[in-house]
Protein backbone atom coordinates (compact mmCIF):
# COMPACT_ATOMS: atom_id res chain seq x y z
CA UNK A 1 0.00 0.00 0.00
CA UNK A 2 1.47 3.38 -0.98
CA UNK A 3 1.44 6.77 0.66
CA UNK A 4 2.97 6.09 4.06
CA UNK A 5 6.30 6.70 5.76
CA UNK A 6 8.19 4.65 8.33
CA UNK A 7 8.30 1.15 9.76
CA UNK A 8 5.45 -1.09 10.91
CA UNK A 9 5.26 -4.50 12.62
CA UNK A 10 2.33 -6.93 12.33
CA UNK A 11 2.19 -9.63 15.02
CA UNK A 12 0.07 -12.76 15.42
CA UNK A 13 -3.27 -12.93 17.23
CA UNK A 14 -1.81 -15.77 19.29
CA UNK A 15 1.05 -13.63 20.66
CA UNK A 16 1.47 -10.61 22.90
CA UNK A 17 2.68 -7.27 21.54
CA UNK A 18 5.94 -7.26 23.53
CA UNK A 19 8.34 -8.45 20.83
CA UNK A 20 6.66 -6.36 18.12
CA UNK A 21 6.90 -3.26 20.32
CA UNK A 22 10.56 -3.95 21.19
CA UNK A 23 11.47 -4.38 17.52
CA UNK A 24 9.73 -1.19 16.45
CA UNK A 25 11.40 0.76 19.26
CA UNK A 26 14.81 -0.63 18.24
CA UNK A 27 14.28 0.50 14.65
CA UNK A 28 13.30 3.92 15.99
CA UNK A 29 16.51 4.06 18.02
CA UNK A 30 18.43 3.59 14.76
CA UNK A 31 16.78 6.68 13.25
CA UNK A 32 13.82 5.36 11.24
CA UNK A 33 10.34 6.83 11.59
CA UNK A 34 8.07 4.39 13.44
CA UNK A 35 4.35 4.04 12.72
CA UNK A 36 2.67 1.26 14.67
CA UNK A 37 2.68 -2.39 15.73
CA UNK A 38 -0.67 -4.09 15.27
CA UNK A 39 -2.64 -7.25 14.46
CA UNK A 40 -4.69 -7.81 11.32
CA UNK A 41 -7.62 -10.21 11.17
CA UNK A 42 -8.98 -12.20 8.25
CA UNK A 43 -12.28 -10.51 7.23
CA UNK A 44 -14.13 -13.79 6.61
CA UNK A 45 -12.90 -15.28 9.90
CA UNK A 46 -11.86 -12.67 12.51
CA UNK A 47 -10.40 -15.43 14.68
CA UNK A 48 -7.59 -16.00 12.16
CA UNK A 49 -4.67 -13.83 11.08
CA UNK A 50 -4.92 -12.04 7.75
CA UNK A 51 -1.45 -12.95 6.45
CA UNK A 52 -0.53 -16.52 5.48
CA UNK A 53 3.02 -16.01 6.75
CA UNK A 54 1.61 -15.44 10.23
CA UNK A 55 -1.52 -17.61 10.12
CA UNK A 56 0.18 -20.77 8.81
CA UNK A 57 3.29 -20.70 11.02
CA UNK A 58 1.69 -21.49 14.38
CA UNK A 59 2.91 -22.01 17.06
CA UNK A 60 5.99 -19.94 16.12
CA UNK A 61 6.00 -16.29 17.18
CA UNK A 62 5.79 -14.87 13.66
CA UNK A 63 5.94 -11.20 12.72
CA UNK A 64 5.73 -9.27 9.48
CA UNK A 65 8.15 -6.33 9.52
CA UNK A 66 7.98 -3.52 6.95
CA UNK A 67 11.03 -1.24 7.14
CA UNK A 68 9.53 1.56 5.02
CA UNK A 69 7.62 2.59 1.89
CA UNK A 70 9.47 2.49 -1.44
CA UNK A 71 7.22 5.21 -2.86
CA UNK A 72 8.24 7.66 -0.11
CA UNK A 73 11.37 9.75 -0.98
CA UNK A 74 12.40 10.08 2.69
CA UNK A 75 12.16 6.32 3.23
CA UNK A 76 14.08 5.70 0.01
CA UNK A 77 17.04 7.74 1.25
CA UNK A 78 16.98 6.25 4.76
CA UNK A 79 16.70 2.67 3.50
CA UNK A 80 19.56 3.19 1.04
CA UNK A 81 21.87 4.52 3.77
CA UNK A 82 20.78 2.95 7.05
CA UNK A 83 18.90 -0.29 6.33
CA UNK A 84 21.67 -2.44 7.86
CA UNK A 85 21.46 -0.36 11.04
CA UNK A 86 17.71 -1.00 11.21
CA UNK A 87 18.26 -4.72 10.67
CA UNK A 88 20.90 -4.79 13.41
CA UNK A 89 18.45 -3.05 15.71
CA UNK A 90 15.98 -5.88 15.08
CA UNK A 91 18.67 -8.49 15.83
CA UNK A 92 19.47 -6.68 19.07
CA UNK A 93 15.79 -6.52 20.06
CA UNK A 94 15.24 -10.24 19.37
CA UNK A 95 18.38 -11.20 21.30
CA UNK A 96 17.36 -9.10 24.30
CA UNK A 97 13.80 -10.47 24.17
CA UNK A 98 15.09 -14.04 24.15
CA UNK A 99 17.59 -13.38 26.94
CA UNK A 100 20.63 -13.96 24.75
CA UNK A 101 23.80 -11.82 24.99
CA UNK A 102 23.98 -9.39 22.09
CA UNK A 103 27.31 -8.84 20.36
CA UNK A 104 27.60 -6.22 17.59
CA UNK A 105 28.76 -7.64 14.24
CA UNK A 106 32.47 -7.70 13.45
CA UNK A 107 33.68 -4.34 12.23
CA UNK A 108 31.00 -2.23 13.88
CA UNK A 109 32.00 -2.58 17.52
CA UNK A 110 34.09 0.21 18.99
CA UNK A 111 36.32 0.40 22.06
CA UNK A 112 34.69 3.58 23.37
CA UNK A 113 31.16 4.83 23.84
CA UNK A 114 29.88 8.38 24.46
CA UNK A 115 27.03 8.54 26.98
CA UNK A 116 23.73 9.73 25.51
CA UNK A 117 20.60 11.10 27.21
CA UNK A 118 18.71 8.25 28.90
CA UNK A 119 21.71 5.88 29.12
CA UNK A 120 22.50 3.82 32.19
CA UNK A 121 25.36 1.44 32.97
CA UNK A 122 22.90 -1.43 32.60
CA UNK A 123 21.65 -0.36 29.14
CA UNK A 124 25.20 0.28 27.88
CA UNK A 125 26.45 -3.04 29.24
CA UNK A 126 23.53 -4.85 27.61
CA UNK A 127 24.13 -3.07 24.29
CA UNK A 128 27.76 -4.20 24.14
CA UNK A 129 27.33 -7.68 25.61
CA UNK A 130 29.29 -7.12 28.82
CA UNK A 131 28.36 -6.90 32.50
CA UNK A 132 27.82 -3.76 34.56
CA UNK A 133 30.73 -4.77 36.80
CA UNK A 134 33.05 -5.11 33.78
CA UNK A 135 31.99 -1.63 32.70
CA UNK A 136 32.73 -0.27 36.19
CA UNK A 137 36.14 -1.98 36.30
CA UNK A 138 37.19 -0.79 32.81
CA UNK A 139 36.41 2.82 33.74
CA UNK A 140 37.38 2.81 37.46
CA UNK A 141 33.85 3.89 38.37
CA UNK A 142 32.99 4.20 42.05
CA UNK A 143 29.27 4.80 41.44
CA UNK A 144 26.70 4.30 38.70
CA UNK A 145 26.10 7.97 37.90
CA UNK A 146 26.76 8.99 34.29
CA UNK A 147 26.97 12.34 32.51
CA UNK A 148 25.84 13.07 28.95
CA UNK A 149 28.96 13.26 26.79
CA UNK A 150 31.03 11.12 29.17
CA UNK A 151 33.29 8.71 27.25
CA UNK A 152 33.34 5.14 28.54
CA UNK A 153 35.78 2.39 27.66
CA UNK A 154 33.92 -0.79 26.69
CA UNK A 155 36.95 -2.87 25.73
CA UNK A 156 40.34 -3.42 27.31
CA UNK A 157 42.12 -2.65 24.03
CA UNK A 158 44.40 0.37 23.80
CA UNK A 159 42.93 3.86 23.56
CA UNK A 160 42.57 5.46 20.16
CA UNK A 161 45.14 8.07 19.15
CA UNK A 162 44.45 11.53 20.58
CA UNK A 163 43.08 14.01 18.10
CA UNK A 164 42.79 17.73 18.60
CA UNK A 165 39.10 18.49 18.69
CA UNK A 166 36.44 20.99 19.55
CA UNK A 167 32.91 20.58 20.84
CA UNK A 168 29.53 21.69 19.56
CA UNK A 169 26.30 21.94 21.53
CA UNK A 170 23.23 20.88 19.57
CA UNK A 171 20.77 23.71 18.95
CA UNK A 172 17.08 23.66 18.03
CA UNK A 173 16.69 22.76 14.35
CA UNK A 174 20.11 21.09 14.07
CA UNK A 175 20.65 17.82 12.25
CA UNK A 176 23.74 15.70 11.71
CA UNK A 177 23.73 16.85 8.09
CA UNK A 178 23.67 20.57 8.93
CA UNK A 179 26.37 20.22 11.61
CA UNK A 180 28.61 18.13 9.33
CA UNK A 181 28.17 20.71 6.58
CA UNK A 182 29.07 23.60 8.89
CA UNK A 183 32.28 21.90 10.02
CA UNK A 184 33.27 20.59 6.60
CA UNK A 185 33.09 16.90 7.51
CA UNK A 186 30.81 14.03 6.55
CA UNK A 187 27.81 12.72 8.49
CA UNK A 188 29.53 9.35 8.83
CA UNK A 189 32.63 10.98 10.37
CA UNK A 190 30.37 12.74 12.86
CA UNK A 191 28.58 9.48 13.71
CA UNK A 192 31.84 7.54 14.08
CA UNK A 193 33.67 10.10 16.21
CA UNK A 194 30.74 10.40 18.64
CA UNK A 195 29.82 6.69 18.64
CA UNK A 196 26.30 7.57 17.47
CA UNK A 197 24.03 4.64 16.71
CA UNK A 198 21.28 6.78 15.16
CA UNK A 199 20.82 10.23 13.63
CA UNK A 200 18.57 11.48 16.46
CA UNK A 201 19.91 14.49 18.35
CA UNK A 202 18.87 16.14 21.61
CA UNK A 203 18.95 19.91 22.17
CA UNK A 204 21.91 20.54 24.47
CA UNK A 205 23.73 17.35 23.40
CA UNK A 206 27.49 17.91 23.13
CA UNK A 207 29.21 16.58 20.03
CA UNK A 208 32.95 16.15 19.55
CA UNK A 209 34.22 17.80 16.34
CA UNK A 210 37.81 16.82 15.44
CA UNK A 211 39.52 19.92 14.07
CA UNK A 212 41.86 17.78 11.99
CA UNK A 213 38.85 16.95 9.83
CA UNK A 214 38.05 20.58 9.11
CA UNK A 215 39.38 21.28 5.65
CA UNK A 216 38.58 24.79 4.43
CA UNK A 217 37.34 24.64 0.87
CA UNK A 218 36.79 27.45 -1.60
CA UNK A 219 33.19 26.98 -2.67
CA UNK A 220 30.35 28.98 -4.09
CA UNK A 221 26.61 28.34 -4.25
CA UNK A 222 24.52 27.27 -7.20
CA UNK A 223 20.71 27.16 -7.37
CA UNK A 224 19.33 24.11 -9.19
CA UNK A 225 17.40 24.95 -12.36
CA UNK A 226 14.83 22.92 -14.29
CA UNK A 227 16.60 20.21 -16.32
CA UNK A 228 19.73 20.19 -14.14
CA UNK A 229 21.40 16.99 -13.00
CA UNK A 230 24.48 16.39 -10.88
CA UNK A 231 26.32 15.44 -14.05
CA UNK A 232 25.52 18.67 -15.95
CA UNK A 233 26.38 20.79 -12.89
CA UNK A 234 29.64 18.89 -12.39
CA UNK A 235 30.52 19.52 -16.04
CA UNK A 236 29.72 23.23 -15.71
CA UNK A 237 31.94 23.72 -12.68
CA UNK A 238 34.77 21.44 -13.83
CA UNK A 239 34.31 18.91 -11.05
CA UNK A 240 32.91 15.40 -10.56
CA UNK A 241 29.54 14.04 -9.45
CA UNK A 242 31.26 12.35 -6.49
CA UNK A 243 32.77 15.66 -5.38
CA UNK A 244 29.36 17.37 -5.55
CA UNK A 245 27.84 14.58 -3.45
CA UNK A 246 30.65 14.97 -0.89
CA UNK A 247 30.45 18.77 -0.70
CA UNK A 248 26.69 18.66 -0.13
CA UNK A 249 26.43 15.43 1.90
CA UNK A 250 24.04 14.06 -0.73
CA UNK A 251 22.75 10.53 -0.28
CA UNK A 252 21.17 10.31 -3.74
CA UNK A 253 21.38 12.01 -7.14
CA UNK A 254 17.86 13.47 -6.91
CA UNK A 255 17.69 17.26 -7.11
CA UNK A 256 14.89 19.77 -6.57
CA UNK A 257 14.37 23.00 -8.51
CA UNK A 258 15.52 25.85 -6.27
CA UNK A 259 17.80 23.62 -4.18
CA UNK A 260 21.07 25.37 -3.24
CA UNK A 261 24.27 23.40 -3.79
CA UNK A 262 27.85 24.07 -2.78
CA UNK A 263 30.11 23.86 -5.85
CA UNK A 264 33.88 24.34 -6.21
CA UNK A 265 34.88 27.95 -6.74
CA UNK A 266 36.16 28.33 -10.29
CA UNK A 267 39.89 29.01 -10.63
CA UNK A 268 39.83 29.02 -14.41
CA UNK A 269 41.59 32.21 -15.53
CA UNK A 270 40.61 31.61 -19.13
CA UNK A 271 36.92 32.37 -18.55
CA UNK A 272 37.12 36.07 -19.41
CA UNK A 273 39.10 35.35 -22.56
CA UNK A 274 36.51 32.84 -23.67
CA UNK A 275 33.69 35.35 -23.16
CA UNK A 276 35.54 38.05 -25.08
CA UNK A 277 36.27 35.68 -27.93
CA UNK A 278 32.61 34.63 -28.10
CA UNK A 279 31.69 37.98 -29.73
CA UNK A 280 34.06 37.30 -32.59
CA UNK A 281 32.32 34.05 -33.53
CA UNK A 282 30.44 34.41 -36.83
CA UNK A 283 27.04 32.70 -36.60
CA UNK A 284 26.18 30.20 -39.31
CA UNK A 285 24.56 31.75 -42.38
CA UNK A 286 21.46 29.61 -41.99
CA UNK A 287 20.49 30.37 -38.40
CA UNK A 288 18.03 32.19 -36.17
CA UNK A 289 18.12 33.39 -32.58
CA UNK A 290 16.22 32.36 -29.47
CA UNK A 291 15.94 34.04 -26.06
CA UNK A 292 16.07 31.64 -23.12
CA UNK A 293 12.93 31.59 -20.95
CA UNK A 294 12.20 30.27 -17.48
CA UNK A 295 12.10 26.46 -17.54
CA UNK A 296 14.13 26.12 -20.74
CA UNK A 297 16.94 23.62 -21.15
CA UNK A 298 19.20 22.84 -24.07
CA UNK A 299 17.28 19.62 -24.53
CA UNK A 300 13.86 21.32 -24.71
CA UNK A 301 15.15 24.02 -27.09
CA UNK A 302 16.83 21.44 -29.33
CA UNK A 303 13.60 19.47 -29.41
CA UNK A 304 11.64 22.63 -30.27
CA UNK A 305 13.84 23.38 -33.28
CA UNK A 306 14.28 19.68 -34.23
CA UNK A 307 18.05 19.78 -33.89
CA UNK A 308 20.47 18.26 -31.41
CA UNK A 309 21.87 19.66 -28.16
CA UNK A 310 25.35 19.43 -29.69
CA UNK A 311 24.22 21.61 -32.62
CA UNK A 312 23.22 24.41 -30.22
CA UNK A 313 26.36 24.05 -28.11
CA UNK A 314 28.58 24.17 -31.19
CA UNK A 315 26.80 27.21 -32.65
CA UNK A 316 27.15 29.11 -29.36
CA UNK A 317 30.54 27.83 -28.17
CA UNK A 318 28.89 26.45 -25.03
CA UNK A 319 31.03 24.29 -22.75
CA UNK A 320 28.17 23.26 -20.45
CA UNK A 321 24.41 22.72 -20.53
CA UNK A 322 23.68 25.59 -18.11
CA UNK A 323 21.51 28.44 -19.41
CA UNK A 324 20.47 31.84 -18.06
CA UNK A 325 17.03 33.43 -18.45
CA UNK A 326 17.28 36.10 -21.15
CA UNK A 327 20.36 34.55 -22.75
CA UNK A 328 20.34 34.84 -26.57
CA UNK A 329 21.17 31.63 -28.42
CA UNK A 330 22.05 31.18 -32.06
CA UNK A 331 19.92 28.36 -33.46
CA UNK A 332 21.16 26.68 -36.67
CA UNK A 333 18.23 25.89 -38.96
CA UNK A 334 19.85 22.69 -40.19
CA UNK A 335 21.22 19.99 -37.94
CA UNK A 336 24.67 18.53 -38.33
CA UNK A 337 23.65 15.43 -36.45
CA UNK A 338 20.95 12.80 -36.74
CA UNK A 339 17.50 13.74 -35.45
CA UNK A 340 16.17 11.66 -32.60
CA UNK A 341 13.00 9.64 -32.95
CA UNK A 342 10.19 9.32 -30.39
CA UNK A 343 8.88 6.21 -28.66
CA UNK A 344 5.85 5.78 -26.37
CA UNK A 345 6.47 3.47 -23.40
CA UNK A 346 4.33 0.32 -23.45
CA UNK A 347 3.35 -2.03 -20.58
CA UNK A 348 6.32 -4.25 -19.68
CA UNK A 349 8.93 -1.97 -21.28
CA UNK A 350 12.29 -1.30 -19.71
CA UNK A 351 15.15 0.95 -20.78
CA UNK A 352 17.26 -2.12 -21.48
CA UNK A 353 14.66 -3.68 -23.81
CA UNK A 354 14.04 -0.38 -25.64
CA UNK A 355 17.78 0.22 -26.07
CA UNK A 356 18.26 -3.31 -27.45
CA UNK A 357 15.32 -2.96 -29.86
CA UNK A 358 16.53 0.35 -31.28
CA UNK A 359 20.23 -0.52 -31.36
CA UNK A 360 21.36 1.99 -28.74
CA UNK A 361 22.39 1.98 -25.07
CA UNK A 362 20.57 2.64 -21.80
CA UNK A 363 22.97 5.49 -21.02
CA UNK A 364 22.31 7.13 -24.41
CA UNK A 365 18.54 7.10 -23.77
CA UNK A 366 18.96 8.40 -20.22
CA UNK A 367 21.21 11.25 -21.36
CA UNK A 368 18.99 12.24 -24.29
CA UNK A 369 15.91 12.36 -22.02
CA UNK A 370 17.73 13.66 -18.92
CA UNK A 371 16.49 10.68 -16.87
CA UNK A 372 17.80 10.33 -13.32
CA UNK A 373 16.66 6.71 -12.92
CA UNK A 374 15.61 3.69 -14.99
CA UNK A 375 11.95 3.92 -13.93
CA UNK A 376 9.44 4.37 -16.77
CA UNK A 377 5.72 5.14 -16.90
CA UNK A 378 3.26 3.66 -19.39
CA UNK A 379 2.54 6.33 -22.03
CA UNK A 380 5.77 8.23 -21.33
CA UNK A 381 7.32 9.60 -24.53
CA UNK A 382 11.04 9.00 -24.96
CA UNK A 383 13.47 10.46 -27.45
CA UNK A 384 15.68 7.78 -29.01
CA UNK A 385 18.93 8.36 -30.91
CA UNK A 386 18.51 7.85 -34.64
CA UNK A 387 19.91 4.53 -35.85
CA UNK A 388 21.82 6.49 -38.51
CA UNK A 389 24.33 7.48 -35.83
CA UNK A 390 25.23 3.91 -34.96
Amino acid sequence: SPGGEGAEVVYALRNSSTLARNILEAIGEEGQVTRRYYQRRLPENPLEDYYFIIRDTSPAQSLLLEYGFIDNPNDQVRLQNDLLNYVEGVVRAVANYGGYPYTPPTGTATNYYTVQRGDSLWSIARQFGITVQELRDLNNLTNDFLQIGQVLKISAQEAPPQTENTTYTVQKGDSLWSIARDFGISVQELRTYNNLTSDLLQIGQILQIPTSMKVPEMTQTYVVQRGDSLWTIAQAFNTTVSELRRLNNLTSDLLQIGQTLQVPQSTNTDTDTEIEDEDSVVPPASSTTYQVKSGDSLWSIARLFKITVEDIKAANNLTSNLLQIGQILTIPTTSTGSKPITYTVQPGDSLWEIARTYGTTVNAIRELNQLTSNLLQIGQILLLPSTESF
